[in-house]
């Protein structure tokens, strides 16, 4: 009788370290982001015994990893109704709610695992906060808090949680931190090549290349299972040496799982090494392959871009027709790619590329303003918001749309953390043209603005003087509010004051002949018209315009008033757009 029990015994200790083991090597599959081959591992688990907790959670995991929510959420569903309070299953639907937006119903669920563990199993702590350091709508300080207390029980060694730690900082933007957390994992374990792997991705969102390159590199020597590491340097090597990203592909596709779908990623080195037509027809070959219900949809972006930069080709060519046939084939594409996937899989980059297949459109261009503007919404990168207000107002000058350049110009202008002199120059300028074309006082309004605090910052330079003038004198277009006089005479002295005042004379005697425009059919006062004629005289006695109005002025009142009388024939005091007759006077 001792010598069955004693079997027995023996038989359920291998059975429990068959079992431990084999979540652990469920769980290693995890890390290394193999999550199809730790799903097999899970689901034998569960099937050979469906009250395993351990195995349910990161079965659901596993589904997670593989963006199969729903089936993670049944996964999760079906273990709770064979134990409803179990801690490790309540973290594990919290985290499925985190990913559908439930924050309240999810935070529900995590306090009640907490509690009813007492907060004193460290698998339960660590399930939730993986749960809020991977989700959008999860709360990366709440998550730190309860992974932090199992760092201080005794015997901890355990590096993963200092990895988990270190992406809450990272979701938090809190790099310093981050960088901590990570090396106090590589402190427990020299040999955790994912901390080494993540702290080189802190460097790289700071564009520190002396520091995430080696630390990549190192990732991969350190494991070279590792296959994110792989992806990573696969990932940088991309637009700098095909070559090289080859190299690492194959390197990162012998580490993780097969699928079909890998070819994805030796058609994007198809694409980067110029060769279009080879990865359209790959891809529609892979489509095929894998079956358009299966695919995942970010092989349509790939087609995307092989299609525009076709056709890009195309137009360099001249051949416009192809061209134009290649932008729709890649407007088809990327339409196919947003109809197909959720809404958190599209990225910033995305709706800019839609932008640069709008504005490679013929007859379409202009729709591309809002593609750019959708993409700048939603990227939180200043420098990406930055390339996209840029390509606004490239597509703007090209299509000489002064509005919408005066609109992207603007946002560029406030996006910018200390805008130079030249930039604030340029954006009154814009703002005036603006007004130029459309005839709305609103622009010329802005512009005065702008060059109202240019000349209070940069009072020794001219040009803000003249432009506040030329504002001015654009809305009060018949002179009878002198809204332009003190502008014009402030620059005049500026002006002439300067070092580079021969520079300046064009402007110098448009502002003398807006004064004989002014003094005549405002102030009629002749004579000092007549003084405005000879200040430009003075300056460029080769001036036929300002002889013409002296000789006229000169001629007698009847004459400067006649009906034959260039300076004054047809003046229409109450015109209020574009150039009245009397500043076409002045620019005759």
């Amino acid at each position: 009788m001792k010598r069955s029990l004693s079997l027995a015994f023996v038989a359920v200790f291998f059975v429990q370290q068959l079992l431990a083991q084999s979540i652990d090597d469920g769980k290693k599959f995890m890390y290394y982001e193999r999550f199809k081959s730790a799903k097999d591992v899970f689901e034998k688990l569960v099937a050979a015994n469906p009250k395993n907790e351990e195995a349910a959670y990161w079965l659901g995991q596993a589904y997670i990893g593989l963006e199969d929510v729903v089936k993670a959420k049944q996964t999760y569903q079906t273990a709770l109704q064979a134990n409803a309070t179990s801690p490790i299953l309540l973290a594990g639907m919290g985290h499925v709610e985190l990913l559908e937006n439930k924050a309240t119903d999810a935070r529900n669920h995590f306090d009640m695992a907490i509690n009813t563990s007492k907060s004193k199993d460290n698998e339960v702590l660590h399930a939730v906060g993986r749960a809020n350091a991977y989700t959008k709508a999860g709360d990366a300080n709440y998550g730190i808090g309860h992974l932090q207390k199992i760092t201080t029980t005794k015997k901890f060694n355990d590096p993963s949680v200092f990895v988990t730690i270190g992406d809450a900082y990272r979701k938090l933007v809190d790099g310093g931190n981050a960088v901590l957390a990570f090396k106090n994992a590589l402190t427990l374990n020299p040999k955790y090549a994912a901390a080494k792997h993540k702290e080189g991705l802190i460097y790289e969102s700071q564009k520190n290349r002396e520091f995430f390159l080696p630390a990549f590199e190192e990732a991969v020597s350190m494991d070279p299972n590792y296959g994110p590491a792989f992806y990573s340097l696969y990932a940088y090597w991309y637009f700098r040496d095909v070559a090289k990203a080859e190299d690492y592909l194959n390197k990162y596709i012998a580490v993780i799982d097969s699928d079909p779908q890998n070819d994805y990623f030796r058609i994007y080195l198809k694409y980067a090494s110029g060769q279009f037509k080879e990865a359209i027809t790959q891809s529609d070959d892979l489509i095929k392959r894998v079956g358009a219900d299966v695919i995942k949809p970010r092989i349509y972006v790939l087609k995307a871009y092989s299609h525009k930069s076709l056709a890009e080709k195309l137009a360099k060519e001249k051949d416009s027709v192809n061209a134009v046939a290649e932008y729709a084939n890649a407007k088809k594409n990327i339409d196919v790619y947003l109809t197909k996937s959720k809404q958190e899989e599209i990225v910033p980059k995305d709706y800019e590329l839609l932008g640069d297949i709008m504005s490679g459109t013929p007859g379409s261009e202009s729709q591309a303003y809002a593609y750019y503007e959708k993409a700048m919404n939603v990227d939180t990168v200043q420098e990406n918001k930055a390339s996209y207000l840029d390509k606004a107002i490239v597509l703007a000058n090209k299509l000489n749309d002064k509005v919408a350049k005066a609109y992207w110009q603007e946002k560029q202008y406030n996006a910018k953390k200390s805008p130079s002199n030249v930039d604030m120059y340029n954006l009154g300028r814009t703002f005036f043209d603006a007004g130029s074309a459309s005839g709305d006082f609103n622009f010329y309004r802005k512009a005065d603005s702008v060059f109202a605090i240019y000349t209070t910052q940069y009072p020794d330079q001219a040009y803000g003087y003249y432009w506040r003038a030329r504002s001015n004198w654009s809305i009060d277009t018949s002179m009878v509010n002198s809204m332009a006089n003190p502008h014009f005479e402030k620059f005049v002295q500026v002006a002439s004051a300067s070092k580079d005042s021969v520079s300046f004379r064009p402007q110098i005697k448009l502002a003398y002949k807006y004064f004989i425009g002014y003094n005549i059919f405002v102030k009629k006062d002749y004579k000092v018209a007549i003084e405005f004629c000879d200040k430009i005289l003075a300056i460029d006695p080769a001036d036929k315009e300002a002889a013409e109005y002296k000789r006229q002025l000169t001629g007698g009142k009847s004459q400067a008033t006649g009906n034959n009388s260039k300076a004054t024939s047809g003046v229409n005091s109450n015109s209020v757009t574009g150039r009245n007759e009397r500043q076409a006077f002045i620019y005759s």
